[in-house]
């Protein structure tokens, strides 16, 4: 007799029957857009699963039905944070870009490096911290194999140069979490007096998550107030959250402790402050990045698409803001 296993499946619904039988259930109302125009926006515009996660930012009754939460909060929402992945993955590509620059900078002056020999001590010290994850040249420079690869260039070189390769070409083909270990390494290796290595790693990993985000389209407005949960002890963030680059911004800008350590906020500070060290110059041409980001950040706090009565999204918001604004001053 063959056994049935019962798993927790949920049947597939509709866009009008999540409407009905979610929704509005749990409270969600349609006064600020009709139930027959969100029914369009859920089947071409938008898919429930995404949407719907913008709702974690309302807080809900004794009865656990949404306070105050209107479909079109949800609809402004997710357009918003369209427009802020789009800006902030920019940034971190030109951050990624300009990691690279200053390493390379500094590459190019140090008479202790040679500029093959630092790819092998590179790899190795690599495997020694991620067994479990071990990269070689040949793993490396394989990446370009193919001929539609946009380093294929790279690799034919390299082939053609008995697998000889050189930071300057191995740095092309790095992934970002590669390149964050490579600063690490060189810069413990050979120490700069600009270069805070602890510090610079914390910025550069809130930026690798950030890009990551933004690059798979995933909600970055999402569980704002999350944070670990030793972040805050005797009225002070823990000192395993604090970013001693970024500390005095945050003091600056009177940003709210509470905010500091939660997930979205750092990484996104981090982003902001790391992109002012690595790219932003107030004295060349307007940063069209910067004064996008600004635009969005003042029109939300200004006129908000949902209720100022959220505290949750008002206080990111508002300490965002803040933060930013003291950055790019």
């Amino acid at each position: 007799m063959t056994s049935v296993i019962l798993l927790p499946y949920k049947e597939k619904k509709t866009a009008s029957q999540l409407i009905e039988g979610i929704l509005k259930r749990n409270g969600v109302k349609f006064n600020c857009i009709s139930e027959a125009d969100a029914i369009p926006y859920l089947e071409e515009r938008n898919y429930y699963y995404k949407f719907a996660c913008y709702r974690k930012n309302f807080r809900r009754d004794k009865k656990n039905k949404y306070i105050d939460l209107d479909f079109q909060y949800l609809i402004s929402l997710s357009r918003l944070d369209k427009e802020l992945r789009y800006i902030l993955l920019q940034m971190t590509l030109e951050v990624e870009h300009f990691l690279k620059v200053k390493v390379l900078k500094d590459v190019s002056y140090n008479n202790e490096v040679d500029g093959y020999e630092i790819v092998n001590d590179y790899i190795t010290s690599y495997n020694a911290k991620h067994s479990s994850n071990e990269i070689s040249i040949e793993s490396l420079i394989n990446r370009g194999q193919n001929a539609s690869s946009s380093n294929h260039g790279i690799y034919t070189k390299i082939i053609a140069n008995q697998k000889y390769i050189a930071i300057w070409q191995l740095i092309e083909i790095m992934q970002m979490q590669e390149l964050q270990y490579f600063f690490e390494y060189y810069f413990n290796r050979y120490p700069n007096p600009d270069i805070n290595v602890k510090a610079y790693k914390s910025l550069i990993i809130s930026t690798r998550y950030i890009r990551n985000a933004a690059a798979h389209n995933s909600p970055l407005l999402v569980n704002l107030s999350s944070c670990p949960a030793d972040a805050i002890s005797n009225g002070k963030v823990n000192k395993r959250y604090v970013n001693t680059l970024l500390l005095p911004d945050l003091i600056g800008a009177g940003v709210a402790l509470a905010i500091r350590p939660t997930y979205r906020f750092k990484d996104i500070a981090g982003v902001l402050k790391l992109y002012k060290l690595l790219k932003y110059n107030p004295s060349s041409t307007p940063d069209t990045l910067i004064d996008s980001l600004g635009n969005i950040l003042k029109t939300v706090n200004n006129d908000p698409p949902f209720p100022k009565l959220n505290n949750d999204l008002m206080f990111f918001f508002r300490n965002i803001q803040k933060l930013y604004e003291y950055i790019y001053k």
